[in-house]
This record gives C-alpha cells, structure tokens and sequence, in this order.
C-alpha cells in the first residue's frame, strides 16, 4: 500500500470513526421528543422541535470522471514462451465517452443508529492503455530474451476493460447530518464516509501479438474508500459529490494465456440521491 494510499484510508476511516461517535450520542428518539417539548413550552416559544434524526433505505445513482494510476502491465503466454513485463503503462478512462462512466448503490441506515449503514454498490469503471506509448519490456518473447523501451503497441494493439471493470462493492457507510429539520431529519447537509469490497465482473478486450480476444469473466477482489457529501434539494432528494479510491488487481485472459495490471483510481463522481 503506497503512502498516498495510506492517507486516503486515514482520512475515510476518522471520518467514518466520528459520525460513529456522533451516532452514539445521540438519545433515542422517544427520549429526545419529551424533553425538546418541555424545553419550547419552558421558554414559551411554540416552536415545534425538529424531527429526530432516522434511518432507513437510501438510493444514489451517478456520473463522474477517473484517473487510473499507471502500473506494470505482465503478458503471460506460457503455450508461446512469452512472459513479459511493461512498465509504468499509462491508462485513460475515457469517462464520458459511451458506454459512459457510471454508479449507483443502495442500502439501509439503522433505526436505532441513523449513522450507521449497510449498502451494495456498483461501479462501471472503464481503463484504456495507449499501444502507442513507450515502455520498458522485460522477459521472454518467444523464448528470447527482450530488455529495451519500445512502443507498446510492437506487442500489446490492444488492452483495454472497456465494458467495465465493474466493481460490485458491499460497504459499510457512516454519515452526519447538519442542521436536521422537521422536512428534513437526515439533515440539509449530509458528510458520509464509506469502505466496501467484493468481487468484479470485468470484460477484457485485448489484441497481443495481432491475436484478438475479449470476454466477460470473474475478476479479482475489489475495495474502495470513499467520502463526500449529499445536498437536500426536495424532500428526500438530495444532490451529491464524492471521491472514491478504488484498488483491484485484474488477471484476465488473453489469447494463449492471461494479461495482469493493478489498477489503483481516483474517482471523482457527482449525482443524486434519494432518502425514504
């Protein structure tokens, strides 16, 4: 795990810890309720009190952009001798280019701790590697020794997850609400933190040595911190802005063999979302 990786992690996991502690704070609603309504006829100023905070299910779905951090790329053709290693492959996400980029999630806040949830999420993400790069190659090509810089495109024409990487990630999510009201118990400004995994569907399009092959299959392990914010616009709508660290290593098949890269993206996403 890099530093930077280590930050992010940090930053997620304290804001994750504090809108734990703050749901710990909270009295139980039937406990708050009496008390406020003595407090406003004690002062004489006939105000109903704002609703208590509360759970339940919660919809987003989003657009956004990505940037995925360049990593080696291993070519593995054991039927053909070949086994090489690219470095630093450089990656594009093409975001807004169909299919688009795109997520959406659901899950359940508890009743009895409005702050804690539980949720399933799904995440198109897309990679695209440039054949007309240069990179370092190492290893064997057809039995031969290969060590140079070279296009990548002279043996990889294509490696992209163009269909998706497609994380299905089951988080756990901690959120604080600022300034609750009556039309508003989750609050008119939401600061959520959430971490999740689980497993990827990616489908793999690649061209190596001009032998073409895609396919959907089951990947890897996936994993994603996140954080952000969510907006009230119109009773239980709410816009929302969010970054993501997503991390997965994806092995996928390639004629005569497999293709290897970790894939480490920071997301930036933005969308609604809706609270029953």
């Amino acid at each position: 795990m890099t530093c930077r990786t280590k930050l992010i992690f940090l930053v997620i996991t304290t804001l994750i810890f504090h809108a734990t502690a703050a749901a710990q704070s909270l009295a139980p609603a039937d406990e708050g309720r009496p008390a406020a309504a003595e407090k406003s006829l004690a002062l004489g100023k006939g105000q109903a009190s704002p609703s208590p905070r509360r759970g339940g299910w919660v919809a987003a779905a989003y657009v956004g952009g990505a940037h995925t951090a360049a990593s080696p790329l291993t070519i593995s053709q054991p039927a053909l001798r070949t086994e090489l290693t690219f470095r630093d492959v450089r990656f594009e996400s093409r975001s807004f280019d169909p299919p688009l980029y795109y997520g959406f999630r659901g899950g359940y806040f508890l009743r009895s701790r409005p702050s804690l949830g539980f949720e399933a999420e799904f995440i198109h993400l897309k990679v695209f590697s440039d054949p007309r790069q240069r990179v370092r190659a190492d290893g064997l090509r057809r039995g031969v020794p290969l060590g140079r810089e070279l296009p990548l495109g002279e043996i990889v024409q294509q490696y992209s997850i163009s269909h998706g990487v497609n994380l299905l990630l089951f988080n756990v999510a901690a959120r604080r609400g600022l300034k609750p009201q009556a039309d508003a118990p989750d609050g008119l400004l939401i600061l959520s933190g959430r971490f999740g995994a689980g497993p990827t569907l990616p489908h793999t399009e690649s061209s190596v040595e001009g032998s073409r092959q895609e396919q959907y299959e089951v990947g890897r392990l996936g994993w994603q911190a996140a954080g952000g914010a969510e907006l009230k616009l119109w009773r239980g709508l709410y816009a929302l802005g969010e970054y993501k660290f997503t991390r997965t290593r994806q092995r996928g098949k390639v004629h005569s063999g497999t293709a290897e890269s970790l894939l480490r993206t920071h997301h930036g996403v933005f969308g609604l979302s809706y609270h029953f």
